[in-house]
């Protein structure tokens, strides 16, 4: 089906309202993923912690939040507002064991609510190094000012803004943390089963975090994103987004997480991170009962060849679309 007129009528205006973003290099998922810093870094720059919805973010949020020398703020760009005692509410998300507040840490920064926008949820995802944002500017230089130790922001909303983050904070240094894009589908599922019936027109009523919302923002600024909705399934979209989020990431971020390996090697994990961050003195035993590995993931058999298969369409068209990388 031909991208609708409007959508390309759309699409050629917020392109020219937005800053052209410089799209990363096409790496294929067979090549390893980095774990690790390329490189140390001193001990007191600022930390931002990009993510995808259901990588185990909340849980890297934990541990800086228990651990000595740091300030750690969950989710900045929640519409929930967690500065704001009124707006936020008391609901806890009853997968993110042992978590009982998300604003620790944001008592007495209600001035941030003169410069917070609800909708940096669902609009201006992708933001270039040229973009024009000084509420989110002056948010984030906001946040980092307040806090009384080493910053850390731990976002799930700024995969596309990295650019962005990194013209305007250069002294910050991105922790990217990933996990299994099938892993993250089937988490956002909330314990449902994966339908192969389902197209991006029925899934509608059943989306959460955020997929259709964010595919309609991202598409408008990236058109190759678009798909026929009524011939599109979810999870396409899903791998879609995460896949060129990766690639994001792997050009901009400067360490490296694989929630597996977490899972797998908790304090061996984190002791790299603290080494790679310039923190490699902090002690660990904070962290004592924060996590417990899990027995086994999700199994993905029934669906395995319906995966691939959209996996590897997603593939043909990101290597259409980026630029090739430099080698």
């Amino acid at each position: 089906m031909t991208r609708p007129t409007l959508h390309r009528v759309a699409s050629s205006v917020i392109s020219v309202l937005r800053s052209h973003i410089a799209l990363p290099a096409y790496v294929s998922p067979l090549e390893p993923f980095p774990v690790e810093s390329a490189q140390l870094m001193p001990a007191n720059n600022p930390l931002f912690i990009t993510a995808r919805f259901r990588s185990g973010s909340t849980l890297l949020w934990q541990v800086f939040h228990r651990l000595k020398g740091f300030t750690s703020y969950y989710e900045p760009l929640n519409e929930r507002r967690w500065f704001d005692r009124e707006h936020r509410g008391d609901r806890i998300d009853n997968t993110h064991r042992g978590v009982s507040d998300y604003a620790v840490n944001y008592e007495n920064l209600a001035h941030l609510g003169q410069f917070f926008r609800e909708d940096w949820t669902y609009h201006r995802l992708a933001l270039g190094s040229e973009s024009k944002e000084k509420r989110l500017e002056k948010y984030v230089q906001a946040m980092v000012e307040a806090a009384p130790k080493r910053p850390v922001l731990q976002f799930n909303r700024v995969d596309f803004r990295l650019p962005f983050l990194k013209a305007r904070f250069p002294e910050a240094k991105i922790i990217h943390l990933r996990r299994e894009h099938r892993d993250t589908w089937r988490s956002t599922l909330n314990g449902a089963e994966n339908n192969q019936e389902w197209t991006l027109t029925s899934f509608d009523g059943l989306c959460r975090f955020y997929l259709l919302s964010w595919y309609r923002d991202l598409s408008l600024t990236f058109p190759f994103l678009w798909s026929d909705p009524d011939e599109t399934h979810p999870y396409e979209i899903h791998y879609l987004i995460s896949r060129l989020s990766e690639l994001f990431a792997l050009r901009d971020a400067d360490v490296f997480l694989d929630y597996d390996e977490l899972n797998q090697d908790f304090n061996g994990k984190i002791t790299t991170l603290m080494n790679a961050i310039g923190s490699g003195d902090t002690a660990l035993s904070a962290l004592d009962g924060l996590y417990e590995p899990k027995p086994s993931g999700y199994d993905h058999s029934n669906d395995d060849v319906f995966y691939q298969t959209l996996e590897n369409k997603v593939e043909q068209r990101l290597q259409q679309a980026l630029p090739l990388r430099n080698t």
